[in-house]
């Protein structure tokens, strides 16, 4: 074996070679994107009559996906998200990334050509003038968080706006090449001063050509505006946005199951959020800003303040960090799944309505039955490297455990261009002892890949044939045969694991690996193992469990008095299933206070040497 693997790469469209490192992993653009949405063409009523100035989008006041109908044509493939440009000007943007309207590739392997498009509404421009000084106005960036776009063939790599004129014809007014600074989103405006454009059902679009396999050649735009009596140098606007997506709200993951989370929650809630703002005000006096933060668990909707703050912002300032620490908000524990929702509003005094969903944003968090460390959405793909012969490769996580547990299941998400149909092999590992996943895996299960997956479903579940007893650290994983194929699973590229968490098994040998580069940031492979949230441990002797007990035994008022040593406790139902666990503050307290309705139940004594006592336990009627 060679130190390096010269091969083929699929996101150069088969026109370069790349070199890898024997022991990586291959990471490259998405092929297909679920998070489009297929919207059919809008009915009379449901479009709207020719639009008047001022048009004003910086794609904040939707939810990701297709663009908004009232302001927007719904085809032509331009993605509304928050999740693949660097340093977006406001919460949202409109990625054109090379993808049609259900998230498809547009053309084969080596096919570059026109892509995506980004159409208006008509507008009435009708009675405005040459001297109305109308000037269409956007914040563009070339390339996502995967790269910046990469100039192949002869077909250029570039964005386009056009207009329509009153002879419903489309004029090309403006063209960019892609540049080699990709990292700031910058300022166009355009005038709109030739009187064929001014008529009652103008519109323009943003046109953008490229490769057309996967979304190498993205271009993204926001803060679009087009009005009257402005000028070409007219970017300043009294608005204060938030533009950063929020981390998660847990330390170390992005999700985690409840049974886990409640054994330590304070511990478990992240010390620390932040978002940006922007001050798109020219000035010259700076605007003075405050901002409050709040932990929302859901369904219940209680909500717990964790962050306040303010500052006067100087004009022009650009990602300004507004941080806050979570655990400040101390949580209820209880034993049923949930969702955790952070949010941090500006309380900047604006009264333009345009502009005030910019003013929010928020991040919800599951605390369910699995782990995870991606968010659930994907901006690139990652691969094990190619090989024709060998050992196969795996791919692995580490998780570290608050209590023994059982894993019953591991979700993937494959891109199914490349992954469906695949066989692929799933594993949980013991640590060796050293960090690392023993040589040999404790659980396998080999399956083929679907082709496809139902309608707005990421992940596929495959089941282990028996849940796989897990205690203190594990790790989970999936491996392939040798293939000089690329096997793609998601990658998110907004959230990385920990350091010493993602591991790569090539030629037998375990190490240590991360998805960064130059440009793009460590992502998280979105691999999820699935809890029971049955605690598994050791048995104490007949002799030892003899020795606790519990009473009022029955009990009506849910108080339980415990005889015996123990550290934690929790409570399961009929068939096994945690239904109550201890509080941390209540780690080990002789007395419990169950909060439970009549039935049966168990409950389940952890010892201080790590063996369990199970005490039987009725609570009746008051």
């Amino acid at each position: 074996m060679t130190d390096s693997l010269r091969v083929v790469s699929a996101a150069a469209g088969l026109l370069s070679l790349l070199t890898l490192p024997a022991a990586a992993q291959v990471v490259q653009p998405l092929g297909t994107e679920p998070t489009h949405h297929a919207v059919p063409a809008p009915t009379t009523a449901q479009r709207p009559s020719a639009l008047n100035l001022p048009f004003f989008d910086d794609f904040a006041s939707q939810p990701e996906g297709t663009p908004a109908v009232a302001r927007w044509e719904t085809t032509g493939g331009a993605l509304i998200n928050n999740r693949f440009p660097r340093r977006p000007i406001s919460r949202g943007v409109a990625t054109l990334d090379g993808l049609d309207g259900q998230g498809r590739p547009r053309g084969s392997v080596s096919m570059v050509g026109d892509a995506d498009t980004l159409t208006s509404q008509p507008l009435n421009l009708s009675g405005l003038t040459t001297g109305s000084n109308v000037f269409l106005s956007f914040f563009w960036q070339a390339g996502t968080l995967v790269g910046p776009p990469s100039p192949s063939g002869t077909r250029p790599i570039a964005l386009y706006v056009d207009f329509k004129d009153a002879a419903d014809q489309w004029q090309q007014v403006w063209q960019l090449r892609s540049p080699a600074d990709t990292t700031n989103f910058r300022f166009k405006a355009l005038a709109v001063n030739q009187a064929a454009f001014l008529h009652d059902d103008f519109q323009f679009r943003f046109r953008v050509s490229g490769y057309l396999y996967n979304a190498r050649d993205a271009w993204s735009v926001d803060y679009v505006r087009l009005d009257r009596n402005r000028t070409a140098t007219d970017s300043a606007y009294r608005d204060i946005a938030l533009s950063k997506p929020l981390p998660s709200a847990l330390k170390r993951f992005a999700a985690m199951p409840i049974t886990q989370f409640n054994q330590n929650p304070a511990q478990e809630l992240n010390d620390r959020t932040v978002t940006t703002m922007n001050n798109l005000d020219a000035g010259p006096a700076p605007t003075p800003v405050t901002w409050e933060g709040y932990l929302e668990t859901l369904p219940d909707n209680t909500s717990r303040r964790f962050l306040t703050g303010g500052r006067s912002l100087d004009a022009g300032l650009r990602q300004q960090p507004i941080t806050g620490n979570p655990r400040l908000a101390t949580l209820p524990v209880t034993a049923a799944a949930k969702q955790l929702r952070q949010r941090v509003f500006l309380i900047s005094n604006e009264t333009n309505p345009l502009t005030l969903p910019n003013d929010t944003i928020s991040r919800l968090t599951d605390l369910t039955d699995y782990y995870a460390y991606d968010d659930g959405t994907a901006e690139a793909t990652v691969s094990l490297p190619p090989a024709s012969t060998g050992p196969a490769s795996y791919l692995a996580l580490r998780f570290d455990l608050n209590r023994p547990d059982q894993i019953r299941a591991i979700r993937l998400a494959p891109s199914f261009l490349t992954a469906g149909g695949r066989a692929v092999t799933i594993n949980i590992w013991d640590d060796n002892g050293n960090g690392q996943p023993n040589a040999a895996p404790k659980a396998s299960k080999s399956v083929v890949l679907p082709t496809s997956l139902p309608a707005g479903q990421t992940f596929v579940e495959i089941p282990f044939d028996s849940p796989v007893p897990v205690s203190s650290r594990f790790y989970a994983g999936y491996g392939q045969a040798a293939t000089p194929q690329f096997v793609e699973f998601g990658l998110d590229l907004n959230n990385a694991p920990p350091s010493n968490t993602f591991f790569l098994s090539s030629q037998g040998v375990w190490s240590t690996t991360t998805t960064a580069s130059n440009y793009r940031p460590a992502g998280s492979l979105m691999l999820r193992p699935v809890t029971t949230g049955v605690v598994t441990g050791t048995a104490a002797p007949a002799g030892v469990a003899a020795a606790y007990q519990l009473y009022p035994n029955p009990t009506t008022d849910g108080q339980v008095q415990v005889v015996g040593r123990y550290v934690r406790a929790s409570v399961l139902d009929a068939v096994g299933r945690v239904v109550w666990e201890q509080p941390a503050n209540q780690a080990g307290q002789p007395v419990l206070q169950v909060p439970l309705p009549a039935g049966l139940y168990f409950v389940r004594l952890s010892l201080p040497n790590g063996q369990t006592v199970t005490k039987r336990l009725s609570v009746a009627q008051p």
